[in-house]
Parts: C-alpha cells; structure tokens; sequence
C-alpha cells in the first residue's frame, strides 16, 4: 500500500513539474497554442477521412474483384 501511495505521487509531481515546464518553454500564448490546435485537429480530421473513404473504395474494389474471380472459380470447375 505504501508502494503505491509512492508511486502516485510520484507521477503526479511528475505531471506539475512537467506542466509547470510546458508552460515556461511554451513558444506561444495559450490562445494562440489552442488556435493552433484547433487547426491542427481540423486538418488531421480532414486526412483520416480522406483516408478512410480511400480505404473504403479499395476495399469495395477487391471485393468486386474476389467476386468476379469466384464466378471465374465456379465455372472453371464445372467444366472439369
């Protein structure tokens, strides 16, 4: 029990000096900073979509492939 009173503790020192050194090197104001992320969740929202509607029409083309081979398939061996 005394281990993880320590333990915890521990990550949260080490989360406010973290933030408290975040905040002395940070390169811009806060509202600038959140601007920018805010941009930033905007434009890497944009591409996952971009990817998954590029992922989703690769995946209906090899279904419509495996589709037409397996109607190949069939017929190859009916006629054997």
């Amino acid at each position: 029990m005394k281990r993880l009173v320590t333990d915890v503790m521990m990550l949260v020192g080490g989360g406010v000096v973290g933030a408290g050194l975040g905040l002395m090197f940070a390169p811009h104001s806060g509202a600038k900073s959140r601007k920018k992320m805010v941009r930033m969740g905007k434009m890497m929202s944009n591409k996952s979509d971009r990817m998954m509607r590029d992922l989703s029409d690769r995946v209906s083309d090899l279904a419509d492939t495996m589709q037409g081979m397996s109607g190949k398939a069939t017929r190859l061996m009916r006629i054997r």
